[in-house]
């Protein structure tokens, strides 16, 4: 049976600060699915990196992973560079399967409660 797992890729900032969204994303995940290993990404400045994060899930026995790039939208970086990533994290953990999801910003979901959050701030109407 294949074991599934999580990694929440993000660009990465000097800033400490900056990757507090994520970390509360990766908690929230734990809490709603606690068996389901969950890890943080980062492009560049902040570690670690997608091949270590994936790296890490398959010490834990995950098989399966699903990338989800919290990004608003998908440029070059979820476009070039993450398929490259993944390539490299794929070739390091044979055996292990990493898949991209739609980037964040742009599913469904994402834009529906974005769209409703903007309403709401904006006082226009409550949604």
């Amino acid at each position: 049976m294949k074991k599934k797992g999580i990694v929440l890729f993000g660009h990465g900032s000097r800033s400490p600060a900056w990757a507090a969204p994520f970390h509360a994303l990766r908690d929230e995940i734990c809490r709603l699915s606690p068996m389901v290993p969950v890890e943080l990404a980062y492009l560049e400045l902040m570690t670690p990196d997608l091949p270590g994060a994936v790296a890490h899930l398959a010490d834990l026995g995950v098989t399966d992973i699903v990338v989800i790039p919290v990004f608003i939208a998908a440029g070059n970086h979820v476009r070039t560079d993450l398929p490259q990533l993944v390539a490299t994290a794929m070739a390091a953990r044979p055996g292990v399967a990493v898949r991209v999801a739609t980037s964040l910003g742009e599913s469904p979901e994402m834009l529906a409660a974005m769209a409703r959050y903007a309403l709401s701030a904006s006082g226009v109407c409550e949604a």
